[in-house]
């Protein structure tokens, strides 16, 4: 038997630290990098949270908080630019982002934009990622954004790759269940645009399975036992496992339709992927049944993986139909027009109709 060569390349951020008190890490990686200066990059809900935010600030150790850049959902490039003009005036060294993938995105466009006015060509500023939701942002070497025409863009840069990532659960308690679990479908969703992708990937299809086995059996327990700190901490590893082949999982056609209406709709990245991702399963099930049989035995029945995320999504309570937010078919044919570049828009179309 002769198996297929190819080539494998680790796109995660050299150190992950997890589980209840790992903020502990965060003065003792602030020091490994030697960022003394760092902007907090965070939303308004978690300034909010007052309680939340000191306690990152208590943890940065040596380092001191110089400001407090606040970015909205979907990181409208705006306010990204504001953020930069200020830590370019105030000076810093180093990033701590903190939230979901909006905060995350930031971060990254900030911590590159600096190092260029810094001079430093071959790396952004230090970053240090927080999380609170399940986005997985802070593993991609990619950032989005969404432009002045209110649509989703998106960046790709080797230097927007975080130094570190901290997943403490304690951290997340705050995080409403109804977007811990839809960002929890987007990590799902990570995992299964990974099996899908083109070519072979070996060792991220063992991590994208195992990824797709734990978020079936840990998200439902998370929203029976919503202060779970050890079943959030079981969400936030499957996550992790769900992006070991970041580009692939980010680039596939469920990510790619939901961020066409996404932005422009105001619906969650989490939320596009629920309305979504079973309807793209079967239509890619058309070209690849035997990796959709594959998914089928980490996804329990052995037969039909599109339908058991429909019946996990439904479970969870979390949204299934597109016109829940006021959506109908002029709007959907106009995406699957912009989209026709790479898949017919008529099979575009016929998706989003599905999902309506």
């Amino acid at each position: 038997m002769t198996l297929p060569t190819g080539s494998f390349n680790y796109a995660n951020p050299r150190a992950i630290h997890w589980g209840a008190g790992s903020l502990a890490n965060l003065g003792p990686e602030l020091n490994r990098l030697q960022a003394k200066r760092v902007a907090l990059v965070t939303t308004r809900s978690l300034v909010d949270e007052e309680k939340l935010l000191d306690r990152v600030r208590g943890a940065l150790g040596e380092a001191e908080a110089a400001a407090t850049e606040v970015v909205s959902q979907h990181a409208p490039m705006s306010e990204v630019d504001a953020a930069i003009a200020h830590t370019t005036e105030i000076g810093v060294d180093g990033i701590v982002s903190f939230g979901g993938g909006s905060a995350i995105d930031s971060g990254k466009m900030i911590a590159v934009k600096l190092a260029d006015r810094h001079g430093l060509a071959y790396r952004g500023l230090p970053h240090v990622a927080i999380p609170t939701t399940l986005s997985a942002a802070e593993l991609a070497g990619s950032a989005g954004f969404t432009n002045e025409t209110g649509d989703k863009a998106g960046t790709r840069d080797v230097r927007l790759l975080l130094d570190s990532v901290i997943y403490d659960a304690e951290l997340t308690l705050a995080t409403p269940m109804s977007l811990w679990l839809s960002t929890g479908i987007r990590a799902l969703d990570h995992a299964v645009e990974g099996i899908l992708a083109d070519g072979h990937h070996p060792f991220s299809d063992v991590m994208a399975l195992e990824a797709v086995r734990r978020l079936f059996a840990t998200l439902p327990r998370a929203k029976a036992a919503p202060d779970d700190v050890g079943v959030r901490t079981e969400n936030q590893l499957a996550a992790w496992f769900s992006f070991t082949l970041p580009s692939a999982s980010a680039n596939g056609l469920s990510h790619m339709m939901g961020k066409q209406i996404g932005a422009r709709h105001a619906i969650p990245h989490g939320v596009t992927s629920c309305l979504l991702m079973p309807h793209v399963m079967r239509y890619v099930a058309r070209a690849q049944p035997d990796r959709m049989a594959l998914l089928a035995e980490a996804t329990g029945t052995g037969k039909d993986a599109p339908g058991d995320v429909e019946k996990l999504i439904a479970s969870l309570g979390l949204p299934q139909h597109i016109a829940d937010y006021e959506i109908g078919e002029p709007e959907l044919r106009r995406a699957a027009d912009e989209l026709g570049d790479r898949y017919p828009a008529k099979d575009l179309l016929e998706i989003y109709l599905a999902a309506l």
